[in-house]
């Protein structure tokens, strides 16, 4: 689904983005990193303090934006992250309670009044739902890192919603699409994330992504950190770290949307071979178009129908 408010150029930019970051893995000695041979293992959350991201430039999203106007059943808030304050939309049902809490991170690279109609079927199953907005974001400090300090981020919105009354603390559950897919599936990786499980829709990208972005005339802009270091892509995909999962991920893909079909085929072959807790459904719908599928798909799952 696009993006409504997106300037029409920007907008192919996006698309772009995923086309690119959708590719099979390639083999190319560029890719893959001439020389490096296999990695020793090292633990997700080590790996993360022992090797922080190197910015090469420091700013922020290309698509800012700044604040957009707050959808109309929802409340702008400001949590706390280790970047400062960042915007978020927060909503829970009237009486009852405590609720459950759907966590949803956006595609793209700015919060929209779009990602939060999207929730609007979670609303009305009587789950509360955060929808947050990251560092370098709409108007908020800091930079884009690219799915590095903005888990750290994720996991403060998770926190925050946590806290909130009228929510059930142990039912908050995160699903994310695109680029807010890939960051769900890095919460993962966090035993600090308090989360019943994570999930994503076409959000399976692989470390080879880093590389093709940076080498493209219109994404180059979103890699701000050099792929050719290892651990810089490695870091910002679930793929190399499956043996750390600490919660469970469920990853729909679009029957269509055939770059991630190929990675999903790749990471559900190592995930079963190591017994990880990664479960992949396909749905019907390209990389836009099965996001609603995949979100009533979710919604069935966990027993809630508006």
């Amino acid at each position: 689904m696009a993006r409504a408010w997106y300037p029409a150029a920007l907008l192919a930019a996006f698309l772009s983005v995923d086309a690119l970051a959708c590719r099979p893995a390639a083999s190319t000695a560029a890719d893959l990193g001439a020389g490096e041979g296999p990695a020793p293992h090292e633990p997700f959350v080590e790996s993360r303090r022992l090797h922080p991201t190197m910015l090469r430039s420091a700013a922020p999203s290309p698509e800012r934006l700044g604040e957009p106007p707050t959808p109309a059943a929802a409340e702008a808030v400001r949590y706390p992250s280790p970047a400062g304050d960042l915007l978020a939309w927060f909503a829970k049902p009237a009486g009852g309670g405590p609720h459950p809490v759907l966590v949803y991170f956006h595609g793209g690279f700015a919060l929209a009044p779009s990602d939060f109609a999207l929730m609007e079927p979670v609303l009305a199953a009587r789950w509360a739902v955060m929808t947050p907005s990251w560092r370098g974001e709409n108007g908020n400090p800091g930079s884009l890192e690219l799915l590095f300090g903005e888990l750290d981020d994720a996991i403060a919105a998770i926190a925050w919603a946590a806290d909130q009354p009228g929510v059930d603390p142990a039912r908050i559950h995160v699903l994310g699409h695109s680029v807010g897919g890939g960051l769900a599936a890095l919460v993962s990786l966090r035993p600090d994330a308090k989360v019943v499980d994570t999930a994503s829709v076409g959000g399976l990208y692989v470390p080879e992504t880093f590389v093709r972005w940076a080498a493209s005339a219109g994404n180059a802009k979103l890699v701000r950190f050099d792929p050719a270091v290892r651990t810089e892509r490695e870091l910002r995909v679930l793929g190399p770290h499956l043996a750390d999962m600490v919660h469970p991920h469920q990853a729909y893909v679009g029957r269509q949307d055939l770059p991630f079909v190929e990675n999903a085929a790749g990471l559900l072959d190592a995930a079963t071979r190591m017994g990880a807790p990664l479960r992949i459904e396909f749905v019907d719908g390209d990389h836009e178009s099965s996001l609603r599928v995949a979100i009533a798909v979710w919604l069935a799952a966990h027993g809630a129908t508006p």
